[in-house]
């Protein structure tokens, strides 16, 4: 392994990026550091429903625009349109997004400049969406009509366990680890207690899997973490640190915002 400023090795667990970077921007700024930092593909994407999609797209006069909430629901319309191109007419509608990247993909790959309307909106908005977020938006926004067309699937990657079984073995340092989503998360959840943890942990998930040990208090986990030396657990949002904390771990740090920067601030704050 390459010389690293830090004795610790940060594994970073993310799905692999829509704008196809040859080197995923969150190891780049930690490499660029100085750090060793690997990258496991933990989330993959199942994209389907394009048909139904495509018959919604080619009626932009149905709806009052659009919400492009995430990078995979970009690629889902960008992948439904393959090389044909978005009808005219939505350019004269709203087109919302969330998130710089989604942003990015929608002007660069749609050729739209996304943008908001302060005024009513009579009819729905289209909002393409993954498995796991279908009323997301229509249970915060009551005011706004949303038709939701799933089109992609959120699914654990096809080589998660392998790719870090073999990554493992060659870390010799300690070991950092980097959440950037609580479905990433929970993909590995069952692999954490085997693969990154003392056998100390392994001990409490047995007993806590057991219906006859039903803890009531955290205290438990907590102690038991303590004893877990020389690992360090981030997350990249609230979100992913509530889920992460709610499984009983102990947080080292959280990055509020999803951005390289942000993230090398936080791990410096609290490695150096």
């Amino acid at each position: 392994m390459s010389h690293s400023k830090s004795n610790t090795t940060f594994i970073i667990f993310k799905a692999y990026s829509e704008e196809n970077e040859p080197i995923d921007p969150y190891i780049s700024i930690l490499k660029n550091q100085g750090y060793e930092a690997h990258l496991i593909p933990t989330l993959e994407f199942e994209y389907h429903n394009f048909d139904i999609l495509n018959h919604k797209l080619q009626n932009p006069h149905d709806y009052s625009g659009m919400v492009i909430t995430s990078p995979r629901c970009a690629r889902g319309v960008i992948k439904c349109l393959a090389d044909s191109k978005l009808d005219e007419n939505w350019l004269k509608k709203p087109i919302f997004v969330v998130g710089e990247t989604t942003s990015r993909l929608v002007n660069k790959e749609l050729g739209f400049e996304p943008i908001g309307a302060d005024n009513e909106l009579s009819k729905p908005l289209l909002a393409p969406c993954g498995n796991l977020n279908l009323n997301i938006l229509s249970d915060n926004i009551n005011t706004v009509k949303f038709e939701n067309i799933e089109v992609y699937r959120t699914i654990p990657h096809n080589n998660l366990k392998t790719n870090l079984e073999i990554l493992l073995s060659q870390i010799k340092n300690q070991i950092g680890v980097i959440f950037f989503s609580p479905s990433g998360f929970r993909a590995i959840l069952d692999l954490m207690p085997k693969q990154l943890f003392s056998q100390l942990y392994i001990i409490l998930y047995k007993l806590n899997q057991a219906q006859k040990f039903n803890f009531k208090k955290s205290w438990i986990k907590r102690l038991i973490s303590i004893f877990i030396v020389g690992q360090k657990i981030f997350a990249i949002g609230p979100t992913t640190g509530a889920a992460i904390k709610e499984a009983g771990y102990i947080l080292t740090g959280i990055c509020e915002k999803p951005k390289p920067e942000s993230m090398l601030e936080m791990i410096q704050s609290f490695i150096e």
